[in-house]
């Protein structure tokens, strides 16, 4: 896996990404990159008055004002319904709910198009389509300059374990926004778009059993203090990519499988807006961590300081990816990276293009496995690095190029291969590769200031070096682990919007309802 599975696909911080330019993952032309298109123009062709599929039902729902409701409930297949609530006073307390269901099965509706649109504050829209190829669209705000705050938007697709290519948009523009969709089954897509501050994105995906290929979501958020959860499970391959450009940011990924050789899950990470590829792998491990040394220092501008990242997967055969652009100017980065089995590969990338005076970032891996891979390259100074690997036939790559850096990494099992590097001075490395049972010995490399490198090393010195290698038997007094800094940091991230639907509009407490 370590030399066949992390192709080079993934073009990591290298001159490519100087371009700028996001290629978010390919989930159809209805989602250009900010929202702007979030409908299909042959699905809008056919909303309102204008039906173009034999069989199906319309609606169009216009209303202007305050304190507006509609409720759209449309049972059959080939059915659209539009719906905008404006109000230009940026008031608004609108609600809207649309809700599609047919008879593909006897519980599920099929190829139905759900379009809500609404402007001002204090709005609340959910779209329910049970069945299969279903398209949702919720857009609040709809570009009002950061006027919409306090928006809610909820999309559920599926209902009793059906609801299978079903695709799912939320945009929302202005502050205090939430947004979850929740989506069943398999093969479904889910977009959040986010402008603004202080915004809430929550995505669950499950797919399984029937075919089980898999998911796909991808949450952008442009502004500050914003965070995101992705979680993700089932039987095979999903994907999850999260994009924040803006301090302060949160990003909380899960991906559970029980997947088969060769189709596990992917997770990418992006703060700061310079992470382009969505990649099988971060071409084998950013290149064993670009040969240990040359952490990329460019002209990419990008910018997300005191972000936070968690991904955590579990099961065989996944790729992880976090890049993290700010320079530490402000604060530090935080990321973290958890795996739990084999060939599983994870790759953590900080400051790459920032000043090379930015730091204080905190870098932490941990897999559980064999024939895992993972690597951690930092750009500046006071940066923290810490990778574990439990199992064998490990591999582990660490760089760093600054001053006054730390690097821990602990490997326990047989055969595993260690290597780090520093360019600088006053940096600190600490090593421990602890056998287990002693089929196989561990290997290590460490350079430091890496004189013969271009550039060439830093001048002066005062680094340190401190490895430990025990077999089965070893006669030190402690094999190692937790004399570092593993626990210098909590991770304090979002626990999603909790349990979240959005009630009836129309249900006044009386059974009368409207």
């Amino acid at each position: 896996m370590k030399k066949v599975i992390f192709g080079a696909a993934a073009l990591l911080f290298t001159g490519a990404l100087m371009a700028q330019t996001l290629n978010l993952p390919a989930q159809s032309d209805l989602k250009a990159k900010d929202g702007t298109n979030s409908m299909d123009a042959n699905e809008v062709s056919h909303l309102g008055s204008n039906p173009t599929i034999f069989g199906g039902n319309t609606g169009e729902a216009i209303q202007n004002g305050n304190t507006n409701k509609v409720q759209v409930r449309q049972a059959g297949t080939n059915q659209s319904a539009y719906s905008i609530q404006s109000d230009g006073l940026g008031t608004g307390d609108n609600r809207a709910r649309i809700w599609q269901t047919g008879a593909v099965l006897s519980d599920s509706g099929y190829r139905n198009v759900a379009d809500v649109r609404q402007q001002g504050t204090g709005n609340q829209a959910s779209a329910y389509q049970e069945g299969d190829t279903n398209e949702a669209v919720v857009r609040q705000g709809m570009k009002d300059g950061g006027l919409s705050t306090g928006n809610k938007a909820y999309i559920n697709h599926g209902t009793g374990e059906q609801g299978e290519t079903n695709y799912a948009m939320v945009e929302q523009d202005g502050l205090n926004n939430t947004s979850k969709t929740v989506q069943q089954y398999d093969n479904s897509e889910a977009r959040t778009v986010q402008l603004g501050d202080d915004n809430m994105a929550d995505i669950r995906q499950d797919a399984g059993p029937n075919q089980s290929a898999g998911h796909s979501a991808l949450a952008e958020q442009y502004g500050n203090e914003n965070a995101t959860r992705i979680r993700q499970y089932g039987s095979a391959k999903n994907t999850a990519h999260s994009m924040q450009n803006g301090d302060r940011n949160k990003v909380n990924q899960t991906q559970t499988s029980n997947a088969a050789s060769g189709i596990g899950n992917n997770a990418v990470v992006d703060q700061g807006y310079g992470l382009v590829p969505f990649s099988a792998s971060a071409s084998a491990i950013w290149g064993s961590t670009s040969s240990v040394d040359n952490i990329q220092n460019g002209t990419f501008n990008g910018s997300s300081d005191d972000a936070k990242a968690l991904q955590i997967q579990d099961g065989s055969e996944n790729d992880a990816l976090i890049g993290q652009f700010g320079d530490g100017s402000g604060i530090g980065n935080v990321a973290e990276q958890r795996q739990d089995g084999d060939r599983n590969g994870a790759v953590i990338g900080q400051n790459a293009y920032g000043s090379t005076t930015g730091g204080d970032n905190y870098a932490r891996q941990d897999q559980t496995g064999d024939d895992n891979m993972a690597g951690i390259g930092q750009n500046g100074s006071d940066h923290l690095a810490y990778q574990r690997q439990i199992g064998n036939s490990n591999e582990a790559y660490s760089t760093q190029r600054g001053s006054d850096n730390h690097v821990s990494t602990y490997q326990g099992g047989d055969g595993n291969i260690l290597e780090t590097g520093q360019r600088g001075q006053n940096n600190t490395i600490l090593l421990v590769q602890k056998q287990e049972a002693g089929f196989a010995g561990h290997s290590f490399k460490v350079s430091q200031n890496l004189p013969g490198g271009s550039p060439v090393g830093m001048p002066n010195g005062g680094n340190i070096a401190d490895v430990l290698q025990l077999g089965p038997s070893g006669n030190f007094a402690t094999d190692g682990e937790g004399c570092d800094f593993q626990d210098a940091t909590d991770l304090d991230m979002p626990g999603g919007v909790g349990s979240f639907d959005i009630a009836n509009p129309c249900a006044d407490g009386t059974g009368t309802g409207c």
